[in-house]
């Protein structure tokens, strides 16, 4: 596959368990390859024989049964730096295979609340180290909300370490009000190992973690209700790299990820899913409660099994009525008074329209007595005018334009020149020219009734891919001319390291 030319923003996401890597304008990653580095469990012996001391990715994957095999980056916290650092070096120079990255942008999505030392190390490695042209961090919940086009939503965002609870309110994250939970996709496997063991099966394999991975994520799924599973007796078949198969339970499929909603069974003393939903509800005012249920973004490789937004809509109308009466947001019609008082005028004009016209009258002029049912214009007997001439009154006629073509303005926000003075937004950055005072635009005014919780309207909004959620966000956000400009060089980082952190609502 080509190399997009120079100036295209590379995106990198670094997940706990894969690393996505593709370009700006990509639907979907180019490469995609497990967090994993391995190192040689046995020296070579063989005389001539050439190995690597280290594996990373899928040829750390390959050879997994020959290697010590590490995972730099747990619970979204990096753990092992050195396999950290080999794992860029991997992703620039054997899977992109850029010769110059000093002509390439970098979009670096991070988790929320990563230290500021930490943020500032890893550019500091980008920067000097790899020599990308400028870099960017952007939030992975931000981006996946983004990815669905929207900016106002609930994002529940699981991955394989950590599980985010985040409202986003016109592109600002509610700091506040975000959950952050210890409990993701590697809590699924590891109940689903303890269940194996409690039915007496063994995977004796050294691969033993990412035979259990592949397992959750081919059969795993949700049932409704736990209490009354689906009868089938049938097992599962997986057939293990040894070629043995390997005979599962069926209730094991959908018991190992119930531990989502049912932390007790790993002996978790926390909130599960539901419950950390209601918790970030609580910390927000009210009157968004309707509005962020009814935009809940679901991201991340953890809730792709089946049934789970079935189970997380049944769980989360039955934890609602802890919050009381909701809000329900209502638009009041505006200019109640003015439509009054104008169907007031109406009617007055019409009686004074419909009025019974006279059939005889005096002329104004000679006093002569004229037949005025004809509708004459003129007196017979003197030629008066009987009738003065209407003469149209456009109340409603705009005014010509007014053209400022020789008084352009300057936008205050990137300090070009516009000769269109009558532009709302500038052109070159996109951002607001005019407050909506100085545009005229009144803001509705809104009330609230409230209404039952029981009756709130849940809706999902999920991507195509929710494991590459927050690469799409990405690929669609780095395209933008406007988020271009936003993008951070050495010389800004070096000069102020506070340039890193954006408020991204501002670009909205």
């Amino acid at each position: 596959m080509a190399i997009p030319l120079p100036g295209t923003p590379i995106i990198i996401d670094l997940g706990s368990a894969y690393v996505k890597v593709g370009f700006a304008g990509d639907p979907t990653p180019r490469f995609v390859f497990p967090t994993m580095i391995g190192t040689e469990r046995y020296k070579a012996i063989m005389v001539d024989v050439g190995a690597r001391n280290l594996y990373v990715g899928n040829d750390a994957m390959k050879m997994r049964g020959v290697l010590k095999v590490s995972y730099p980056i747990e619970r979204g916290v990096i753990k092992d730096w050195e396999g950290y650092y080999e794992i860029l070096n991997y992703l620039f120079y054997s899977l992109l295979r850029i010769e110059d990255l000093s002509q390439y942008p970098v979009v670096y999505t991070e988790s929320l609340f990563v230290q500021p030392d930490i943020k500032e190390y890893i550019a500091r490695v980008l920067f000097e180290t790899h020599g990308v042209k400028s870099l960017i961090f952007v939030p992975t919940p931000f981006l996946s909300l983004f990815s669905v086009g929207l900016t106002t939503g609930l994002v529940i965002e699981s991955g394989d370490g950590t599980t985010w609870i985040v409202p986003i309110i016109n592109g600002k994250i509610v700091q506040e009000a975000v959950q952050r939970l210890n409990l993701a996709g590697m809590d699924v496997n590891n109940n689903l190992k303890s269940l194996l063991m409690r039915e007496g099966i063994s995977i004796s394999s050294s691969a033993v973690d990412e035979i259990i991975k592949e397992i959750k994520e081919k059969n795993c799924y949700f049932v409704l209700d736990p209490s009354k599973p689906p009868r089938t007796d049938d097992d599962y078949i997986y057939r293990l790299p040894d070629g043995s198969n390997l005979s599962i339970p069926s209730h094991i499929i959908y018991e190992a990820p119930e531990v989502l909603f049912q932390p007790s069974m790993l002996g978790y003393n926390i909130q599960n899913l539901p419950q950390a939903t209601i918790s970030s509800l609580k910390s927000i005012d009210k009157k968004y409660w309707e509005e962020l249920l009814s935009h809940i973004v679901l991201s991340g490789g953890n809730i792709q099994y089946s049934g789970f937004e079935e189970r997380f809509k049944l769980e989360i109308s039955n934890l609602l009525p802890q919050l009381g009466p909701i809000p329900s947001k209502k638009l009041k019609s505006r200019g109640t008074k003015l439509t009054t008082e104008i169907k007031k005028e109406i009617k007055n004009l019409q009686n004074v329209e419909f009025v019974k016209k006279k059939k005889k009258d005096n002329c104004p002029h000679c006093g002569a007595f004229l037949d005025v049912s004809e509708d004459l214009e003129f007196c017979p007997e003197c030629k008066g005018r009987l009738k003065l001439p209407k003469i149209p009154i456009e109340l409603n006629k705009k005014k010509p334009q007014e053209t400022n073509e020789t008084t352009p303005i300057v936008c205050p926000h990137c300090n070009k020149e516009i000769k269109d003075s009558s532009s709302t937004f500038c052109p070159y950055c996109g951002q607001k020219l005019k407050s909506d005072e100085e545009m005229g635009i009144k803001l509705a005014e809104e009330f609230h009734d409230y209404i039952d919780p029981t009756e709130v309207f849940i809706k999902y909004f999920v991507p195509d891919n929710p494991q590459y959620a927050i690469f799409t966000g990405a690929s669609i956000l780095a395209s933008l001319p406007s988020f271009q400009s936003l993008f951070i060089t050495y010389q800004q980082f070096q000069e102020n390291p506070n340039v890193l952190y954006i408020d991204f609502s501002e670009i909205l």
